[in-house]
């Protein structure tokens, strides 16, 4: 027992120490003391550039092509351990929810990329599953009411020249595995908003899992794939939950789409409900 706890304390001081490394940060796997990298270990993208243009044919499609990423998944509540605390209290389905991102990348003239976004994010009953703004909460009683999000079309340049260097706003690692690979990356933020008095931390877990064959071509403009989140944050705002101990857990997937019509008719309809008229310009897309 021992020798399994200091294991694990080891495993999580090596996690910890990559994902704070930084893009391009050494990979730092070791197979006991003969000190080789397994096959599978992860290792960092070659340059910043390299990884901007991973993300950006992961999430997007080069060639100008509309992508539509949708996600889902469920939100679960947890509580800190206590001698006197039950299992149905540690840990709670508190909601679902879903979104798209909707973005269409323009090469510009000095090797870089312009990339136009819209997003549109729901929440969805924790029984039904259907999109609601009126979520129950089983640890206060309460329903809660939990307004969907959106914005306008939004215009971001990433640099995609020669010079490009810098870092992401998160951590990269690739691990292949035979014809298979995973896009690992780590993010972490501190912030506040303009509704609350204190700030936020927030620790976003995102990996794409890809063919090896896309992921290395460099013709292939866009890189298909299944995507999976865990997002470790504070408890939502809207929940009046702010100083209980305890946090949430975001646990979701989603892949990118090619096309509106295969967004699911519930995300759809929610987005005609809440924010009628706002698919018309990703339909001039």
């Amino acid at each position: 027992m021992a020798k399994l706890l200091l294991d694990r304390r080891r495993l999580i001081a090596l996690t910890t120490g990559i994902a704070a490394s930084g893009l391009l940060a050494p990979a730092a796997l070791a197979t006991g003391d003969t000190g080789q990298a397994p096959a599978d270990a992860p290792v960092p993208p070659e340059s910043a550039r390299t990884a901007r243009l991973i993300w950006t044919r992961l999430v997007g499609d080069l060639s100008g092509r509309p992508i539509y990423f949708y996600t889902h998944g469920n939100v679960w509540g947890f509580k800190p351990q206590s001698d006197d605390l039950s299992i149905a209290d540690f840990a709670r389905r508190l909601y679902g929810y879903s979104g798209i991102a909707a973005r269409r990348m323009e090469r510009t003239a000095d090797g870089g990329v312009m990339i136009h976004q819209k997003y549109w994010a729901f929440y969805r009953h924790p029984e039904t599953d259907a999109i609601t703004d009126a979520i129950p909460n089983p640890y206060t009683g309460r329903t809660d009411i939990a307004a969907p999000m959106s914005g306008p079309v939004k215009a971001m340049p990433l640099d995609m020249g020669p010079g490009a260097d810098g870092a992401m706003p998160y951590a990269m690692r690739i691990r292949r595995l035979g014809r298979t690979a995973t896009i690992e990356t780590s993010a972490f933020h501190r912030f506040k908003t303009p509704d609350i008095s204190w700030h936020k931390l927030e620790g976003n877990l995102e990996d794409y899992i890809c063919a090896v064959a896309d992921l290395d071509n460099p013709q292939a403009t866009h890189i298909p794939c299944h995507y999976m989140q865990n997002l470790v944050a504070e408890w939502q705002t809207w929940t009046g939950m702010h100083g209980t101990p305890g946090h949430i857990l975001f646990k979701g997937n989603g892949a990118p789409l090619i096309d509106l019509a295969q967004v699911p008719a519930d995300q759809i309809a929610a987005i005609e409900r809440f924010f009628p008229g706002s698919l018309a310009e990703l339909r001039d897309w």
